[in-house]
């Protein structure tokens, strides 16, 4: 199974979409947020679509993206840019 990694900063508009669509694949079973401070919804909508979501040190996309990993609950890791 894969866990995937979207790291997110004021993606309200557009990470909902990019999570269902990452839900429709079987081999999916955990899809982690990390937000970076977000200033809209983007954590509201992300959990609202089904996302585990946790508040990043707001270092940046690199940063996010490695701390991800340590929430990660599978050996095989996708990461996702929140845009479309």
């Amino acid at each position: 199974m894969v866990t995937v990694i979207i790291p997110a900063l004021n993606e309200a508009e557009t990470i909902g979409t990019v999570i269902g669509l990452v839900k429709r694949s079987p081999l999916v079973s955990d899809i982690i947020v990390m937000d970076d401070k977000s200033h809209d919804n983007t954590i509201t909508v992300a959990r609202e679509a089904g996302a585990t979501v946790f508040t990043s040190t707001s270092l940046g996309t690199g940063a996010s993206m490695r701390e991800g990993i340590l929430f990660a609950k599978n050996e095989f890791l996708l990461f996702l840019d929140a845009d479309i």
